[in-house]
């Protein structure tokens, strides 16, 4: 299959596809998800992984632009999910090593469970919207931690969702396909770290 290369021509999906950049975004999930810590630990794991996701990420991504390459290149993504799964892993570990929030070690889990099925994916097939990917796993999580609790969230949720994968296709970054194998693939690695969580804590 042959991947789309983006032209970014519409104004609007462009902007979108910034506000939810899965780098712009996590930031605010983890406030989320940190919520009922205390201030101090909250404060503590938050800039921890920060520091992790960056710190790997820049690393990728700096070696990529000396290659030549661009990360809506399918074969380019391989790194990247490489980078990011072993940073997701190494803080999944510290989380149950530390006694993280159960909430944090189970997004974080999420994480692990979702890139290599997005990777399997991304290398056998085609590749697969990570905005909407991102988007689609966030709202599911915080759906089973019950942070969307009443309809006025859960449309908002749905809304950024659709609105995401609008700007993704809009802007010829992905196909339909490709964004409706995002919301997928998010729902179904939330349902599976869910379960694989339940044999530790419940949530």
């Amino acid at each position: 299959m042959i991947d789309p290369v983006p032209h970014n021509q519409n104004r609007l999906g462009r902007v979108i596809g910034f506000i939810f950049h899965p780098l712009v975004i996590f930031i605010p999930t983890l406030v989320i998800v940190l919520k009922d810590a205390d201030p101090l630990t909250a404060v503590g794991w938050l800039g921890f992984i920060t520091v992790i996701i960056l710190s790997l990420a820049a690393i990728v991504l700096l070696r990529l632009k000396r290659q030549g390459r661009h990360t809506y290149q399918r074969e380019a993504r391989h790194h990247i999910y490489f980078a990011f799964w072993m940073s997701m892993v190494i803080c999944v570990g510290l989380g149950f090593v530390l006694d993280a929030p159960h909430r944090l070690v189970f997004s974080l889990l999420c994480l692990c469970v979702w890139v290599p099925i997005q990777y399997v994916i991304n290398a056998r097939y085609t590749k697969i919207s990570v905005h909407v990917a991102v988007v689609t796993g966030i709202a599911a999580a915080l759906f089973m931690m019950g942070d969307l609790n009443d309809v006025l969230l859960v449309s908002g949720a749905l809304v950024a969702i659709l609105a995401t994968a609008w700007s993704r296709m809009v802007t010829g970054n992905h196909s339909l396909l490709q964004v409706g194998l995002g919301m997928a693939v998010s729902v179904l690695s939330v349902l599976l770290a869910s379960g694989l969580f339940s044999l530790w804590q419940p949530l």
